[in-house]
Parts: structure tokens; C-alpha cells; sequence
């Protein structure tokens, strides 16, 4: 059972930060609608997010050998897609490719609401990107695939978090240009939908260029086709806790000089801290203790 006193001075230390950063109301969204979206001026400084997206853009020249066409949108019109969608392509395990990506996961605001999901012990499953060109729609687009993050878990699930997903809009996000699309209150109802259930609920997310979008990992949502010219960008940092595993590992490939210029929290978020895979002299039983307490601020 965990140790009252310990999650109490967790959740002491987690809300004083929320208070800080004034993002009360969003706590508040994700406890009332399973999803949340933070404005640029409480995100990040200026210029952030161009560097951002100027890095991702990078990096897909790099991997494929193709220009992306910011404007037009024609070099990923339709495409297949590698993962996902018809129109998206996704570039994957970023987060070693360039310390910009570091800097945004350890962004106070993004770590303040991924903790009051996950907690202190919540590890990085996996860092990505989209990059999504226009698809032809006929009609009004219509949602892809309602769901819930919480795949391979069987329903019903918790009311809390067991993952949780926080995406930057690195473009304009809205209904035309191809964002997510939400079923508000459905992480109440601790399933996965059915097929075709509830498509005419889904809200599509407005975003401007640099907001952050976190959601509970029980949120019914699903991306909509984007439909004018351009492309949307967008970088993903999905999370669980410390007690699954993670879609992309890093606790063995992580150089030394990423966890020496990053604070303590970092070595936790990349699984560094986990108590599990202990080999024949046993479990680490100070780490062990931590997990079962909840006192993962100190693990």
C-alpha cells in the first residue's frame, strides 16, 4: 500500500508547481473533460517552437531524402501512411536526435500536468512526430478511429491515468488542417469505444502554433483527415507509468552527457530508476521500496 505521507508530500509538490505556473484551470480540464490545451505564452518563449519544428522538419529530410512541402503540402498529399492514417508519416524515437528534444520534455508546464496524471515515477514510452499533408474529403472530414490510448489494457480501467500523451502543436491545429478530435468526459467511462460509437461527439482540438495538448490516457480520440494545403506538425510525448513498459527503450542507450546537463528527473523519465528487470543479485531494494511507497520524488 502506499505510505500516506509520501503521496501526500508528492501531490504537496506537484500542485505547488501548478499554482505557480497558473495552470489551475487546465488541472481542472483534465479532470472535467480528459483533455486540456495550453496557450504558447504559458508553454514556452518565443522562438521555441520554430525551433522545434524546424528540427523535426530536419530531421524528415534527413531520414527520407525528401524536402517537405511546408506551403503546399504536396510532397505528403495522401500518402500512405507508415504509421496511423492515410496522409501522416511518422518519425520516431527522437528524443537522442537533438537536445531540443530534451528541452521540451523537460518543459515545467508539459512535466507539472504529465505528473499530476502519472506521477513522479512516469517514464517516456515514446517520443515522436507527424508530419500530415492534405487528404481529399468529400463532404464534412469525419474522425479516423475513435480510441483510447490505453491499448493491450483490459476494461474496465482505472479512473486514473495509467498513460498520458502530450503533443505539441508545432503548426495551426484545427479541423481543416487535419487535428485531433476529442469525446469530452469519456475518460469517465474506463473502456475503449465501440466501432462507430459517439463519431458525431467528437470535438475537434483548436490549437494555435506552439499550444500544448495533454490528454488522460482513458480519452476517447481520433485524428480528423486535414483538407486544405500544408502540412501539420506535430511532436508527441507519450508517457506511462513506471510499472508498464515502454514502447521505445532508453534506459540502456542514454549517454551520460544527457543525464549530466539534465536535472535528476530526467534519469527517472528514462527508466533509469525503475525498480524491474533485476538480473541474479536481486531487486535494488532501495528502488523497490520507493516504487511501493510512492516516494518516487527521491528514487
Amino acid at each position: 500500500m502506499p505510505a500516506t505521507g509520501a503521496a501526500n508530500s508528492e501531490l504537496d509538490v506537484v500542485f505547488a508547481e501548478i499554482r505557480e505556473l497558473g495552470i489551475e484551470s487546465h488541472v481542472a480540464e483534465l479532470d472535467a473533460y480528459g483533455l486540456t490545451v495550453v496557450p504558447p505564452d504559458k508553454v514556452a518563449p518565443p522562438g521555441f517552437t520554430d525551433h522545434l519544428r524546424e528540427t523535426v522538419l530536419r530531421i524528415a529530410r534527413e531520414r527520407t531524402g525528401i524536402e517537405p512541402d511546408v506551403v503546399g503540402g504536396k510532397t505528403h498529399a495522401d500518402v500512405e501512411a507508415t504509421a496511423g492514417q492515410r496522409g501522416e508519416i511518422w518519425l520516431w524515437r527522437l528524443l537522442l536526435e537533438d537536445p531540443v528534444f530534451e528541452e521540451a520534455l523537460m518543459n515545467r508546464v508539459c512535466l507539472a500536468l504529465i505528473t499530476y496524471l502519472l506521477g513522479y515515477s512516469a517514464k517516456l514510452s515514446n517520443n515522436s512526430a507527424i508530419i500530415k499533408g492534405p487528404t481529399k474529403v468529400q463532404g464534412r472530414p469525419q474522425p479516423l478511429n475513435l480510441h483510447s490510448d490505453n491499448r493491450g489494457i483490459p476494461a474496465p480501467f482505472p479512473m486514473y491515468a495509467q498513460v498520458a500523451n502530450a503533443t505539441w502543436a508545432l503548426s495551426d491545429y484545427d479541423l481543416e488542417n487535419g487535428c485531433v478530435g476529442y469525446l469530452p468526459g469519456s475518460h469517465l467511462l474506463c473502456r475503449q469505444p465501440v466501432p462507430d460509437e459517439s463519431l458525431e461527439s467528437v470535438v475537434p482540438v483548436d490549437a494555435p502554433a506552439g499550444s500544448l495538448i495533454v490528454w488522460h490516457g482513458n480519452t476517447w480520440h481520433a485524428p480528423f483527415p486535414r483538407t486544405v494545403p500544408g502540412l501539420r506538425i506535430s511532436l508527441l510525448f507519450y508517457f506511462c507509468r513506471e510499472y508498464l513498459t515502454t514502447q521505445e527503450r532508453y534506459s540502456n542507450e542514454v549517454p551520460v552527457e544527457l543525464l549530466e546537463r539534465n536535472p535528476s528527473r530526467f534519469a527517472t523519465l528514462m527508466g533509469l530508476t525503475d525498480p524491474y528487470g533485476w538480473d541474479e543479485k536481486g531487486p535494488d531494494m532501495q528502488r523497490l521500496r520507493a516504487a511501493r511507497s510512492g516516494d518516487s520524488l527521491h528514487a
